[in-house]
């Protein structure tokens, strides 16, 4: 993070939800400084993907033109959003860097008091395109609302909460692994690595797939995977969702104090010892000092 939070961070983790409604109030003008300042800054990603996030302020667009902008009646009230974009040609790990990094910049809103809003199949691209300029080899994977949290949920979000699944989240022996994926990992044989894990089981993902599934190695080392969805169209997201999983997995990490750094380890995928299923795929490996 390159300013310092209000909260601790795994607090954020932990209240940070969708938020469908939004107040028709302005934003402090403090507010969408912190945010421009933070989305500005050059964003440092654990696989060196070039991204560009941008503040869309539409305050002074009436009605019916924020809605042309296009979130499918998914949202309501918003007048700002966060969009963010990746080159064409380096899709399937710059989206692991998007998810990493858009989901920093959601808990400093979330810092900040702020809603937010994962969006990535339901919003109008176009629209959004437009307002950021969109270069001819980029696109864009996902967008959020920015607003002030509307205290009245109606109908629909409830709704779309339920379907989501939103509350629900897989047990530590559907997700953590040790030494191989015939060995689920007991939470109270986790050690010092306990809450950063948790943070992962947690997190966000589209349709609640929960895609990210860690094999822990010894005492500090962590390979990160994917498993991968039958669900057409739901790939591209899985992989920002294993973006989200490696954020909050180190910056859990970080404020415990406990060291490491993320490194791509040759021949995981093939080592029989791990007995890998063939619809779960090696992203990266966390190893801890």
């Amino acid at each position: 993070m390159t300013r310092e939070l209000n909260k601790p961070v795994i607090d954020l983790i932990k209240i940070r939800k969708s938020i469908r409604n939004y107040e028709s109030g302005e934003l402090k003008h403090e507010d969408k400084k912190s945010i421009i300042d933070l989305i500005k800054n050059d964003q440092k990603t654990v696989f060196g993907c070039k991204l560009r996030f941008e503040f869309i302020d539409a305050s002074d667009l009436a009605p019916d033109n924020i809605k042309n902008l296009g979130t499918y009646g998914m949202i309501d009230g918003a007048k700002y959003f966060i969009a963010g974009t990746i080159k064409k040609n380096e899709k399937v790990y710059c989206l692991v860097d998007y998810g990493y990094v858009f989901e920093k910049i959601i808990l400093l809103i979330t810092d900040l008091g702020l809603g937010t809003c994962w969006l990535g199949g339901t919003f109008n691209k176009k629209g959004f395109s437009d307002k950021i300029i969109l270069e001819k080899d980029e696109v864009i994977p996902a967008i959020s609302p920015v607003g002030i949290i509307s205290k009245k949920r109606n109908l629909k979000s409830s709704i779309i909460r339920t379907l989501a699944g939103s509350k629900n989240r897989k047990p530590w022996d559907k997700l953590f692994f040790s030494n191989s994926f015939l060995n689920p990992l007991e939470e109270s044989d986790s050690g010092s690595y306990k809450v950063p894990l948790e943070m992962v089981r947690i997190g966000p993902s589209a349709s609640n797939l929960q895609p990210w599934r860690i094999i822990r190695e010894n005492k500090n080392i962590f390979h990160f995977f994917i498993k991968r969805s039958r669900r057409t169209g739901y790939l591209n997201m899985q992989y920002i969702d294993m973006g989200i999983s490696l954020c909050h997995f180190e910056l859990a990490a970080s404020e415990m104090n406990l060291k490491g750094k993320w490194e791509v380890r040759d021949g995981i995928q093939e080592n029989r010892e791990y007995d890998i299923p063939s619809n779960i795929d090696y992203i990266i490996s966390w190893n801890g000092s």
